[in-house]
């Protein structure tokens, strides 16, 4: 999939040192498992070919031919989306380290600034990728993972993703139609085709996509989001406290796990170079 840099979106709000700290604690807290936010069971996840964009229906995501159907992009795309998800720095045989989010879940939103600042800060050593793992809890989780998706065939996942987390106080209270209108002016605020992420966030593959990263979480076990994986092994947060923590955590965790590092969590093959 191809390297996405650091977002640097004008007008994006500032970040205090409080905020930064009450991220990292939120990394531990976390929603699901046993934070406050309520169950991390993927097996009680609603699908993304379940949640359907306005009135327009679905295939489901086993559908054979759910990965063409609507969609801007063939199976080749959504096989490499489905293996690595998108990325936060540069992907180049770089070891890798997959985080597992969910758009709607208020930890997610703040660690947001840590985890920007770690990859920026990682760059060209160690690769950041983001899957989905929109948690039974938040009504929105899935709409929104599929609009990121929808991003991500245009290359502006990041960006996407960004203004969601900055903006969750916008779109939480939505549903329905007036969601689906919000995530439409977003793309367009953003600069993206219009009428291609409104084709590519009601597809078949886009919920290929989503229902695939939703079933790797579950077969991981992951206890919530957001939750940070090298190896098929859960990064130690124990002592994470600010950027720098975090990318230093990442950077334990890929050395620990040598070569197999290469190969994002719930892959079966390392991320494609420019792709």
């Amino acid at each position: 999939m191809p390297s996405i840099p650091a977002l640097r979106i004008p007008g994006r709000h500032a970040r205090s040192a409080a905020a930064l700290l009450g991220a990292s604690v939120l990394l531990l807290t976390a929603c699901g498992g046993n934070g406050t936010d309520g169950s991390g069971d993927a097996a009680a996840t609603q699908s993304a070919a379940e949640q359907t964009a306005g009135t327009t229906e679905q295939p489901a995501a086993s559908d054979p031919q759910a990965g063409g159907d609507g969609a801007s992009q063939g199976q080749d795309y959504v096989d490499e989306a489905i293996n690595s998800g998108y990325a936060l720095n540069t992907v180049d045989d770089l070891p890798v380290v997959t985080m597992y989010t969910d758009y709607e879940c208020p930890a997610c939103q703040s660690a947001h600034p840590l985890v920007e600042q770690a990859a920026e800060s990682l760059d060209g050593t160690v690769t950041v990728m983001v899957k989905n793992y929109p948690l039974p809890i938040h009504d929105n989780a899935v709409p929104t993972a599929r609009a990121v998706e929808a991003a991500a065939m245009q290359d502006q996942a990041h960006e996407y993703a960004s203004h969601l987390y900055e903006n969750a106080e916008d779109w939480t209270p939505l549903s329905g139609g007036e969601l689906d209108d919000y995530f439409v002016t977003t793309a367009e605020d953003l600069g993206l085709d219009v009428d291609q992420f409104t084709g590519d966030y009601s597809s078949g593959a886009v919920a290929q996509i989503v229902d695939a990263h939703s079933q790797q979480a579950g077969e991981l076990e992951l206890p919530g989001t957001p939750s940070f994986v090298v190896a098929d092994q859960q990064v130690d947060l124990e002592n994470v406290r600010t950027a720098d923590d975090l990318a230093g955590a990442f950077e334990d965790a890929t050395d620990s796990a040598g070569s197999d590092a290469a190969t994002p969590a719930g892959g079966t093959a390392e991320p494609t170079p420019g792709n």
